[in-house]
């Protein structure tokens, strides 16, 4: 059975992250109380994600995939709980970064609903280029 909850700090050891130092970022983060979620299959997780406010009506949305299963129930998810969130934060404009390499993330993202806006060089950790994606409401 298929179960969404607030991510907490104990959830950060699940997350696939390229990096170790990208784990420490996530605590305050996660303590501040921006919305967070872990989608969980019979209690094993299968994704987390969330939002940043970044000002008012603007927000960065992120997804950290954890296992390949459900995947069509996960966006289903997703896209129900942005849509809360837009509506209770009054956002206008949600982005989102994806590396330039990463079909699945781009392809993943437009499934979300959002549009490519542009590209940013040297944007990543590794200075490798993302793609620019948003979703205006």
């Amino acid at each position: 059975m298929i179960n969404v909850r607030n991510m907490t700090v104990s959830d950060i050891p699940s997350l696939k992250l390229s990096e170790e130092w990208m784990r420490d970022r996530y605590i305050p983060y996660l303590e501040s109380g921006s919305p967070s979620y872990i989608v969980e299959n019979e209690g094993r997780p299968l994704c987390a994600f969330g939002c940043v406010l970044l000002w008012d009506g603007v927000c960065e949305v992120w997804y950290n995939l954890i296992s390949r299963e459900k995947t069509i129930s996960q966006i289903r998810i997703i896209k129900k709980y942005l849509k809360e969130q837009a509506e209770s934060l009054k956002i206008r404009r949600m982005q989102a970064t994806i590396k330039c390499s990463s079909l699945v993330g781009r392809k993943f993202i437009e499934a979300m609903g959002f549009t490519l806006e542009g590209k940013l060089k040297k944007f990543m950790p590794d200075y490798s280029d993302a793609f620019m994606y948003a979703r205006i409401i």
